[in-house]
């Protein structure tokens, strides 16, 4: 439903004459203003977005949006999380499963990297609907595998998942940074997060039920897969449910800042600006980071702990990153402290943890080497389980508290959908890359310790890059220069603010 001035549910005819004039007049005004720069204007509240009945307001508002980009991390990352998170996609060795995403987080590096151009041609929508529609075909590749030991099939369409994920990873990093409102950024990304998390909890829930009964060390269930095709499927309604990015508002009525429309030309000289801007570089290290612990601990997972051991965890992890996110969300939102503040406490929060894990795993592999430790299962030596599992749900948990806190702090610098389309391809671009060459090395090596120790390498190379972008953030929100200054965005729409209050709009 449109919620332009001239067309909208709900509102009565005598505001017509007044709201053609808002549409006629006004809007020509902001976007005279703006040099033709923006098509919406920050801090402008859309009052026939706020007229309209309540349950127009709810479908085109930021909260709504937050829920149906959950509903497509619900099933597509986190069922391919889950199937991932049974150790090697749920087969007996991990060696294919590192392979295939090793090929799909390579594709999505590349897509990505041009991903802001892209998202900024097709839209947000657009976007999400052309990379649902691959979602089932994913969970198709593990059961032809598993029914049929066709291998090749799993790592093909785990390559041309790169280009369908690649869409959907710079999609919906995209809204993170720009829908929601900077006090509640911390929020809306914790109820994306944790949504993600609980179609990985549902489906560890079916891994745990199907499989609890096999102790020993192999493939899981082949019904496990069916179960998991049938929850990728839900992905398509969802992002048709999906509201343009035009027509999203935020609860006080104010349009999501939209820049104008650019030639690829114009698209390909602000994406190399971004790439070259200081922010962006620092970024790199910090996004790389983020997710290589993916490979590294999924076979630390499939090689030493049983089937269902492995099934367990991929229902009990998932429930503990709900609970940590969802109130780490509302932490780095908090108004008890500055921006900056908030942007160290929540750097702690999560590397101090995963610090000591590294610390940890690397005692464990000693001792795995010596003891030859393998099937570890909670019901035959529950000591063991606890002390060797444990290291394991910290670094999944405070993983996702990474990813929270990196959209976060990038949020502190964003402005429009288009220059945060930008920032979030470049994002994922560095992120999928460290998972691409993670899942390469767990797929080749035989010593799984070299992993690890690449890993632990990376983390000290990634504190003092993402403490000098901390440094960066302004104290309060909005206290920034775009990367792409796209005509200093706050002087000019306080300009165009003041002529239309001037016309009495």
């Amino acid at each position: 439903m449109s919620l332009t001035a001239s067309n909208t549910a709900g509102v009565p005819n005598k505001h017509d004459d007044m709201d053609k004039q808002v549409e006629t007049d006004g809007v020509a005004v902001v976007e005279q203003q703006v040099h033709g720069d923006f098509e919406d204007v920050a801090d402008m509240p859309d009052e026939a977005y706020l007229r309209a009945p309540k349950k127009v307001r709810w479908f085109r508002g930021t909260l709504f949006q937050m829920f149906l980009f959950g509903l497509l991390s619900f099933s597509g990352p986190a069922m391919s999380d889950a199937i991932d998170n049974l150790g090697g996609g749920g087969l007996a060795t991990p060696y294919t499963a590192n392979a295939a995403n090793a090929a799909q987080y390579s594709i999505a590096c590349a897509m990505t990297l041009f991903g802001g151009p892209l998202i900024n041609k097709l839209g947000i929508k657009w976007s999400c609907i052309i990379a649902a529609t691959f979602f089932p075909i994913q969970g198709a590749s593990y059961y032809v595998n598993s029914k049929y030991g066709t291998q090749w099939f799993v790592i093909f369409v785990g390559a041309i998942g790169g280009f369908f994920g690649g869409l959907l990873y710079v999609a919906e990093s995209t809204a993170m940074l720009s829908y929601p409102r900077a006090q509640e950024r911390g929020k809306y990304i914790g109820i994306w997060v944790s949504m993600r998390n609980s179609g990985q909890l549902l489906g560890g829930a079916i891994s745990l039920g199907v499989n609890v009964k096999t102790a020993g060390v192999g493939a899981v269930s082949i019904t496990t897969y069916l179960i998991f095709i049938v929850l990728e499927c839900l992905g398509l309604p969802g992002a048709l449910l999906l509201s343009p990015t035009r027509k999203v508002r935020r609860p006080d009525g104010v349009p999501v800042p939209l820049a104008a429309p650019q030639s690829w030309k114009m698209e390909t000289k602000l994406l190399l600006k971004h790439i070259i801007h200081k922010r962006t570089l620092l970024m790199a290290i910090p996004a790389f980071y983020s997710f290589f612990y993916g490979g590294v601990y999924t076979t630390y997972l499939s090689l030493h702990f049983s089937v269902r051991a492995r099934a367990l965890s991929s229902f009990l992890y998932p429930l503990c990153t709900i609970l940590l996110c969802t109130g780490f969300g509302r932490l780095i939102d908090s108004k008890r402290w500055s921006q900056k503040t908030r942007a160290w406490i929540g750097f702690a929060f999560w590397a101090v943890p995963q610090a000591a894990v590294f610390v940890w795993t690397a005692i464990l592999y000693a001792q795995f080497e010596k003891n030859n430790l393998k099937g570890i299962d909670y019901t035959n030596n529950t000591a063991d389980w606890f002390r060797c599992y444990l290291p394991y749900l910290i670094i999944q948990t405070t993983g996702y508290a990474c990813q929270l806190y990196l959209y976060w702090l990038l949020g502190c610098f964003s402005s429009d959908v288009k220059s945060s389309a930008r920032t979030g391809g470049l994002f994922r671009c560095f992120e999928t890359a460290g998972q691409a060459i993670s899942h390469g090395i767990n797929s080749r090596t035989s010593d799984k310790r070299i992993p690890l120790y690449i890993n632990i390498g990376i983390f000290f190379l990634m504190v003092p890059t993402l403490s000098i972008l901390i440094r960066m953030v302004p104290k309060d929100p909005h206290n920034y220069d775009d990367v792409t200054d796209e005509k200093k965005t706050q002087a000019v729409t306080q300009e165009a603010i003041a002529t239309t209050e001037a016309r009495g709009l």
